[in-house]
C-alpha cells in the first residue's frame, strides 16, 4: 500500500482563552511498522476516544486550539488518508483521523515528564514491507551470515543528548550506526542489522526482539555521551551488570538511558520492573561474559582510532543489553557535551573511523579469519631478534596460543608488553586478523619478575575475578596470567593467589 495523503485541515478556530487545555502543536513520525501523531497539550487532557476500521475521533473537553498550531500542511504518511480539526460549541475540540489501509490502532497519553509536555500519541500500525530472503553466504560452511544488531539509541520524540551547537544524538549516532552496518556488511560471513534506520523511536522490547528474531551474535548500542562538565570527552564501553554499576558514572549514565521509553513515548513505559526481573532470572553468567569478552575487544580497537574515558569497559544495570542469550554491549562514541567532539560526531571521517574499529572488533572477537603466513608455529622458549626500527637486540620468547576473541593489542596487555613488540615479533601489521588456536610468539616473563610485580591473596567470600582485577586496577586475562588459570577456572574461598603490587 502507497502511503496516504495526510491534510490537516483546522475548522473554525477561534480564541482559546477561555478554555482550560490546549493543543498547542501537532507531530509526526514514521516507522516501518507504524505512523505516530503526537499532539502536544498545555495541561493534562480531558478527553475520550472512539475508533472503528475507517476512522479514530478524540473529544477533548475544555479544549482549544493554539494559534500557533498550522492551518493546513500535506504530509504523506501510511495508514492515513486525512486528518480533520475542529472546534466544537461546548467548549470542546474533535480530531478526526481518516484511516488508510492498517492493522490497528493505539491510542494513549503520556504525562509531562522532564522536557516534554502532556501529550496525547495515536499509533496507527501497518503491515510491514515485505522483506528479500537473504542471500546465503557461501564463504561459510553452514551457508549462514552471523547477525550483528547495531542499535543506534534514542530516536523520534526522544532525542538523546543536545550538543551546544544543536546537534542531536540520535542523528549523530543513526548516521555512525549506519556506517558501521555498512563496514560489517562488507566482512564475509556477516551481515548487519539496525534497530532502527529512520528517525522515530523504538522501544527497548522491540530492540531486544530484532536479536531474538535474527538470531543475533551480537548486539551493540550506539550512542553519543554528554555531561555537564563541557571538558569530559573521549570513548568508552559499558556491559550489563545484574547489580550495582562499577562507578557513579556509569549508574548516572545508565539511569539517564533507561528513561528512553518514557520519553520516546511507550504505552506502560515499555514494561515494568516484574518482567526486568524475569529477564534477569534468565541470565546465563556465560553471555555476560561473552559481553565482556567483546567488551574488552572493542576497547582495544576504539583506543587505536580515539581516545578513552576509560581504559576497561565499565557495568551498569542498562535495560537495553538485557538479553538472556546474546552478547550485548553499550558503545558511547564521543562527548557531544565536549565543543570538538560535538565536531568530530559531525564529520563523515571520524564516523567512518569509529564504524571501521567496530567492524574489526567483532572479526576479533570471533577470530575466524586466516592465520598469517608469518605466524610463529615452534613451541618452547626462542631468542629473536625484533626488526626494524627502534629494535632492542635480542628478546627471549615463548609461544602462545590465541584463545577465542583475543585481539594482537588485547594479548599485549595481557602479557604487560606493547602492540609494536608484538607485531615486529611475528612480522605481523595492525589489521592482520588472528584466529582461535593460532601460535604467536611473545616476550618470555621470568618468574621472578611477576614475583616482585605481585603480591599474594586470600579469596574472600563474594569474590569473582571481575570484582578482583577492577579492586586491583588491572585486568581479568592479567590475574589469570599471573595465577596460570584457565577461563574455565572459578575462584574459591580461602584460595589464595596473586594479584598486582
Amino acid at each position: 500500500m502507497g502511503p496516504g495523503l495526510f491534510i490537516l485541515c483546522l475548522v473554525f478556530l477561534s480564541s482559546s482563552a477561555w478554555a482550560a487545555t490546549e493543543i498547542t502543536n501537532v507531530r509526526h513520525w514514521a516507522a516501518p511498522d507504524h505512523t505516530r501523531l503526537v499532539f502536544d497539550l498545555s495541561a493534562e487532557p480531558d478527553f475520550t476516544y472512539e475508533v472503528d476500521d475507517k476512522r479514530v475521533v478524540l473529544v477533548f473537553s475544555d479544549t482549544a486550539f493554539s494559534s500557533s498550531v498550522s492551518a493546513s500542511r500535506k504530509i504523506s504518511r501510511p495508514g492515513l488518508r486525512g486528518v480533520l480539526f475542529s472546534t466544537l460549541e461546548n467548549r470542546s475540540c474533535k480530531i478526526e483521523i481518516q484511516l488508510a489501509d492498517h492493522l490497528t490502532v493505539e491510542v494513549f497519553p503520556l504525562k509531562k515528564f522532564m522536557d516534554k509536555p502532556d501529550r496525547v500519541v495515536v499509533d496507527i500500525i501497518v503491515a510491514m514491507p515485505e522483506k528479500e530472503e537473504p542471500v546465503k553466504d557461501k564463504a561459510t560452511p553452514s551457508g549462514r551470515k552471523r547477525v550483528i544488531v547495531v542499535d543506534p539509541g534514542h530516536g523520534g520524540e526522544d532525542p538523546g543528548a543536545i550538543g551546544k551547537n544543536g546537534t542531536y544524538e540520535k542523528h549523530v549516532v543513526l548516521a555512525i550506526s549506519r556506517e558501521i552496518k555498512k563496514a560489517i556488511d562488507k566482512m564475509p560471513g556477516y551481515r548487519a542489522v539496525l534497530t532502527r534506520d529512520g528517525d522515530y523511536y523504538v522501544s527497548f522490547s522491540k530492540r531486544l526482539d530484532v536479536a531474538r528474531k535474527t538470531n543475533a551474535s551480537l548486539f551493540i548500542s550506539v550512542h553519543a555521551d554528554a555531561a555537564r562538565n563541557r571538558q569530559a570527552k573521549c570513548s568508552s564501553v559499558y556491559c550489563l551488570s545484574t547489580g550495582a554499576a562499577s562507578n557513579e558514572a556509569a549508574k548516572l549514565l545508565a539511569n539517564n538511558e533507561n528513561l528512553s521509553d518514557i520519553i520516546g513515548g511507550v504505552p506502560g513505559r515499555g514494561g515494568n520492573n516484574q518482567s526486568d526481573e524475569i529477564i534477569l532470572n534468565m541470565f546465563q553468567t556465560h553471555t555476560i561474559n561473552l559481553s565482556k569478552t567483546f567488551a574488552a575487544e572493542l576497547i582495544d580497537h576504539l583506543g587505536l582510532v580515539h581516545c578513552l574515558k576509560y581504559p576497561v569497559f565499565h557495568e551498569a544495570p542498562f535495560r537495553v543489553l538485557k538479553l538472556p542469550d546474546t552478547p550485548a554491549v553499550l558503545l558511547e562514541t564521543a562527548f557531544l557535551s565536549h565543543p570538538e567532539e560535538e565536531r568530530l560526531l559531525k564529520t563523515a571521517r571520524f564516523r567512518k573511523t569509529v564504524a571501521s574499529a567496530v567492524a574489526r572488533s567483532v572479526a576479533g572477537y570471533f577470530g575466524e579469519s586466516p592465520a598469517p603466513a608469518s605466524t610463529a608455529e615452534a613451541g618452547g622458549d626462542t631468542v629473536v631478534a625484533p626488526k626494524g626500527p627502534g629494535a632492542a637486540g635480542p628478546v627471549r620468547t615463548t609461544t602462545y596460543r590465541v584463545q577465542r576473541g583475543e585481539s594482537l593489542s588485547g594479548i599485549a596487555r595481557k602479557h604487560q608488553t606493547s602492540l609494536t613488540v608484538l607485531m615486529k615479533l611475528n612480522a605481523m601489521g595492525l589489521h592482520d586478523p588472528l584466529r582461535a588456536g593460532q601460535k604467536i610468539l611473545i616476550p618470555a616473563v621470568e618468574p621472578e619478575a611477576d614475583a616482585r610485580s605481585s603480591k599474594k591473596y586470600a579469596v574472600m567470600k563474594g569474590d569473582t575475578l571481575f570484582s578482583l582485577a577492577k579492586s586491583h586496577s588491572t585486568s581479568v586475562d592479567e590475574l589469570r596470567r599471573l595465577n596460570n588459570m584457565s577461563e574455565s577456572d572459578v575462584l574459591c574461598f580461602g584460595q589464595t593467589i596473586r594479584v598486582p603490587q
